[in-house]
């Protein structure tokens, strides 16, 4: 255990008036404390920062393992693999002041761990745009128990992340499905359309837009000065994109587009009209799907509470087109426009989510940039 012998070594050397059986009974005792929640190197971290021994003075002392970590740490360092990460979450604090979030999911040979960013290191690393897979190394960090029980590693002001290696998401595609299926790699040239722009309420966020080009629909971020390049575009623009970067998350795929992208726009309307898709041949996966049919039911528009602790509503239809029925979850301001829509009506979805719930049905959902349109 070279990191537990160089942490014992370093508090013997700082603390001389404690000895090396006194130091192991400390030790023992804080594991008891902690009803066998604490390892031996959690105990003896915990004993070295109460002592005030820095963590990272030792030349050779490594990352803590994740399953070392525990609540309490003052100054902590890890190392693992990205396993998820979330989006900016934007909230106002007691004070009125506002505040930003982003939860990226860690994993190393021992464990797993939920590390929280805040504040302008949630913006950097929105901005990293993460993949799965990525090697992250997390400096400076404080730990405590988090909403549902589980030690999470925080990053504040003096905290710090270094990206060691980054997994480069090699894009998508769905094989032998009629329908937009879009396929996107990162070396393609992209031709789009601008269907849906919408800035982040971050300053250094990116600008969203919901395109659409011969492979079929998608959605692409455009980053640092691209951000407000695009919005001065404008929607309905047709343009060309090189050099961008693709990444997934929670089911869909992202073209993220930043400061050494080339965006042009075009004159020459190279994008076919978007194609609808029929309800029986919609298909699980990360691509956007755009289809019209009949209002056969709909719900009430509920508010709940996101296991982030966010108030939305949500409201479900049930859309049939002749060939088959869905049942599709219209969020937040879509849920606000089906209290103008009753039984019979048509509607178009632009850009709507399929997956299969726990019954293997397959169901619809809108994001964000989702365009729903009454015929």
């Amino acid at each position: 255990m070279p990191a537990f012998d160089d942490l014992l070594n370093q508090i013997l050397s700082g603390n001389p008036k404690i000895g090396r059986d006194e130091l192991l009974t400390m030790i023992q005792r804080k594991k008891e404390e902690s009803h066998g929640l604490l390892s031996d190197e959690g105990a003896i971290r915990l004993l070295a920062q109460q002592l005030s021994v820095p963590p990272t003075a030792g030349p050779d002392l490594k990352d803590q393992r994740i399953s070392s970590v525990h609540a309490g740490l003052n100054d902590s360092t890890i190392t693992g693999h990205v396993v998820s990460v979330s989006d900016v979450h934007e909230f106002q604090r007691s004070d009125g002041t506002q505040g930003k979030v982003l939860r990226v999911r860690v994993g190393d040979v021992s464990g797993q761990i939920t590390s929280v960013f805040w504040d302008s290191l949630a913006d950097t690393v929105a901005r990293e745009a993460l993949t799965p897979g990525s090697q992250v190394r997390l400096l400076h960090g404080y730990t405590k128990f988090g909403r549902a029980g589980e030690v999470e590693f925080h990053l504040g002001s003096r905290a710090n992340i270094q990206i060691l290696r980054r997994a480069q998401y090699q894009g998508f595609a769905t094989d032998n499905v009629p329908g937009p299926a879009a396929k996107v790699g990162s070396s393609d040239l992209l031709r789009v359309r601008l269907l849906k722009l919408q800035k982040s309420q971050s300053e250094q966020g990116p600008t969203w837009a919901l395109c659409s080009s011969k492979a079929g629909l998608m959605i692409a971020k455009f980053w640092d000065n691209q951000a407000q390049n695009v919005l001065e575009l404008g929607e309905g623009s047709l343009i060309t994109i090189e050099n961008h970067w693709v990444t997934e998350k929670n089911g869909l795929a992202y073209v993220n587009v930043g400061s050494r992208a080339t965006v042009k726009k075009e004159s020459t309307d190279f994008v076919p009209d978007i194609p609808l898709a029929n309800i029986d041949s919609l298909q699980v996966g990360q691509s956007l799907w755009s289809v019209k049919g009949k209002i056969a039911e709909r719900g009430d528009v509920r508010e709940i509470e996101t296991k982030e602790g966010r108030r939305t509503r949500v409201s479900n239809i049930q859309l049939d087109d002749g060939t088959g029925r869905i049942r599709v979850s219209l969020w937040d301001t879509h849920a606000q426009k089906t209290e103008t829509l009753k039984t019979g009506d048509t509607v178009r979805l632009v850009g709507i989510k399929v997956r299969e719930n726990m019954n293997g049905e397959k169901e619809a959902s809108t994001v964000f940039l989702t365009q729903l349109e009454k015929s």
